[in-house]
């Protein structure tokens, strides 16, 4: 078994960054499903946060000392320095055809498959994404079964008597951008494979293609999952709304628990992949009248859904107003150091406005922070105030503040743009009618479609 010196002190450091800076609560659903130290299994998951998704199920494996998990090629051809720095948190190269190309990736799979199997059969568990990519829709792409070619080949390693399992496992996340968020990680109850021993001997391709429909149709459950991509847009927008609040509360769900709120997003979709396939006429209606309202808000510099929000009254509204605008020293005074963590990452993004790169965003936060931003500002604030200044005391503090004040600016501005979002609403006050009624629309021709 690997050594890993520093590792757990590390890990414990990420843990208290992710579960209460980038998120504010986590729930574990199956938590007595998530291998032990010593036990011989792979962890296939859903990916839908890029390097979130890894870091979340590593740190939170609360008995082990430590898990290795797939990563993308391409990470591990940047340096041999930062080679070992991956090789230390636990990282193995995915090479993938679309990526690093047919022959180069068959070559070294056949090594990283060998390398992980050997690791299982050491009682580490491995970590694998089968879709080879995350992707910022509810759904999942067809499966690779490198996953089951490294469980089986483990088994073989130790003449098929120890019994490899196959943990099903599932991420969701209450927003992929952003912080102070929920996420929420479901395991399934292990798969064993010594029943499919025999018939992996005889057929190896038949076994694995039998059982990869079966793994994947597990974590399916566990997600919220569409195969509708044509309307998944609008079944995000719609769940995202009143509408999905309200579904919950019907269905005596807290809206505000994620798991809960997954089970009646699930619930919901259902409802409307069901109304869809009988009046595809009120999905077309539907789909244009979200686009008309998004443009608008677009217009008017509100935050999606900000036009459905209930208006406050003008003492309530100007009360507010000064209450930021007395808080505004502070919150200036926050962003000296969370400006960094907030806008300093997504300025490396490639295509900002591309969805399929704006998901890295939060990982880009959180992985930057972690690993280079906070670090390098404890360490200048200790040379610069500590030692150069002799004020030990006032560096240790502001290191120590860093976070909380963070988490300042990020609800002060919230609360801010939730003020403006009112403020607009009453100078475009046309716009703002005519959003009121294009909401009200969207609503009754949702319950038309339910129904």
């Amino acid at each position: 078994m690997a050594k890993r010196p520093g590792f757990r002190l590390f890990k414990h450091y990420v843990r208290i960054l992710l579960d209460h800076v980038m998120f504010r609560k986590k729930y574990v659903i199956g938590e007595e499903n998530v291998p032990k130290l010593g036990d011989y299994c792979v962890i296939p998951a859903n990916h839908q946060n890029a390097a979130i998704d890894p870091v979340a199920m590593i740190i939170n494996m609360e008995n082990r000392t430590h898990a290795y998990a797939m990563a993308m090629g391409g990470v591990f051809t940047w340096s041999p320095i930062i080679n070992k720095f991956w090789d230390w948190l636990g990282m193995l190269p995915a090479f993938r055809m679309d990526f690093e190309g047919v022959d180069e990736a068959v070559e070294r799979t056949k090594y990283v498959v060998d390398f992980a199997a050997e690791k299982i059969t050491e009682g580490e568990s491995v970590i694998i994404f089968p879709e080879t990519n995350h992707h910022v829709e509810h759904w999942m792409r067809v499966w690779v079964v490198g996953y089951l070619e490294i469980a089986f080949r483990a088994a073989e390693k130790m003449n098929f008597e120890q019994d490899v399992k196959i943990v099903p496992m599932a991420h969701h996340y209450s927003s992929y951008y952003g912080v102070q968020g929920s996420y929420l990680l479901h395991y399934a109850e292990p798969v064993s494979l010594q029943p499919y021993y025999e018939q992996y001997k005889k057929k190896p391709r038949t076994t694995i293609r039998e059982l990869n429909p079966i793994i994947r149709e597990t974590v399916k459950k566990m997600m919220l999952y569409t195969d509708d991509l044509e309307h998944h847009n609008l079944y995000d927008f719609i769940r995202k709304s009143n509408v999905g609040e309200e579904h919950a509360k019907e269905m005596g769900k807290n809206p505000d628990v994620l798991p809960e709120r997954l089970e009646s997003d699930q619930k919901l979709w259902a409802e409307l992949e069901a109304g869809v396939a009988v009046n595809p006429e009120i999905a077309d209606e539907l789909t244009e009248t979200m686009k008309e309202i998004q443009e608008t808000e677009k217009k008017m510099l509100i935050h999606e859904h900000g036009g459905e929000k209930k208006r406050q009254s003008v003492i309530r509204l100007v009360l507010s107003a000064l209450a930021q605008l007395a808080l505004l020293p502070l919150w200036l005074f926050s962003l000296i150091p969370s400006a960094i963590m907030y806008f300093i990452p997504p300025m490396f993004m490639p295509g900002k406005e591309d969805p399929y790169y704006k998901v890295y965003t939060q990982s880009m936060q959180f992985i930057l922070t972690i690993v280079l931003l906070f670090p390098i500002f404890s360490i200048t604030t200790l040379l610069v105030m500590g030692l150069n200044w002799g004020w030990w005391w006032q560096a240790v503090l502001w290191i120590a503040l860093w976070f909380p004040l963070g988490i300042f600016a990020w609800y002060d501005g919230l609360w801010m743009r939730n003020t403006w979002e009112q403020i607009s609403m009453r100078i475009h006050r046309n716009k703002g009618k005519k959003l009121q009624a294009l909401y009200h629309h969207f609503y009754e021709m949702v319950q038309k479609l339910r129904h």
